[in-house]
């Protein structure tokens, strides 16, 4: 079988598996770098796959079908495909659809935990909207991170894929449509930003939800985004963001009523 696959890193092991169960995979459209797709590039390379970073238009796609492709798997792609004759088409979606259909439902989920999940569904012009084919939950531990949740979904959308492949016909063909649904919207900045007047609690859960993606910090009036923040509520006599301590290696922040270590290393400038 010949396919054509679209995505990023989040669901980098799908293509490795495809890969290594042999299936023929002609060209792979992956997110820009700047969007994560590092990994995806590394297997293109290392398997002399064709990889290109701009969103192919209909008449692209259509000649891939007439070159003998018959499937396009895409998972965390950017841009949404126009629907071509290709025989199968599909998603991998980090939600329990039609729970959680949106662009960036993974930080939603620490806040949300029975949407947390794998959907395989069919591909349309609707947004996460098509027939649901294979899905699966993930369920999520006290004080667990996005980090991990990520992990495991994204070992899970593995396990998915091999077992739609067992009988790929059965299962498209019997794929049950959504019903009323749930959208998340794209995540703002300010949902990512500290501010130093919220308690321990709600820094705590903003850590959690936003783990590797990290969250963003305004230090004289510069905006750093920063992916390893610890925080526990402790009685101070500090202001509200004062700069509690700061060697080469740790900053810490007073915060309405505990601290906020941020380690040196996670730090970057935000453009």
């Amino acid at each position: 079988m010949k396919i054509a696959y679209f995505g990023n890193n989040m669901f980098s092991s799908c293509l490795k598996s495809l890969i290594e169960d042999g299936f023929e995979i002609v060209r792979v459209y992956m997110n820009t770098p700047t969007y994560g797709s590092s990994a995806i590039a590394k297997l293109c390379n290392r398997n002399k796959i064709p990889s290109f970073e701009h969103k192919p238009d209909q008449e692209e796609l259509e000649h891939l079908v007439s070159l003998g492709v018959t499937m396009f798997i895409v998972a965390e792609y950017l841009h949404l495909l126009p629907e071509v004759g290709v025989k199968y088409a599909i998603n991998i979606h980090p939600t329990k659809l039609p729970k959680g259909r949106g662009p960036t439902p993974l930080p939603y989920l620490i806040k949300l935990p029975d949407y947390s999940g794998v959907s395989i569904h069919k591909l349309t012009n609707v947004l996460d909207g098509g027939d649901v084919i294979l899905q699966s939950d993930v369920p999520i531990l006290k004080n667990e991170s996005i980090t991990t949740v990520m992990m495991k979904i994204h070992i899970e959308a593995v396990n998915l894929v091999k077992e739609l492949f067992t009988d790929l016909d059965r299962y498209y063909r019997n794929a049950k449509a959504q019903t009323e649904h749930s959208y998340l919207p794209l995540i703002e900045i300010q949902e990512r930003t500290i501010d130093w007047n919220l308690s321990t609690r709600e820094i705590i859960c903003k850590v959690r939800s936003f783990g590797f993606i990290g969250l963003i910090l305004k230090l004289n009036n510069i905006l750093w985004n920063a992916k390893h923040i610890e925080a526990a509520k402790y009685k101070h006599s500090y202001g509200v963001g004062v700069v509690i301590f700061e060697d080469e290696y740790l900053l810490v922040i007073s915060s309405n009523d505990g601290i906020v270590c941020i380690h040196k290393y996670s730090m970057s400038l935000v453009a």
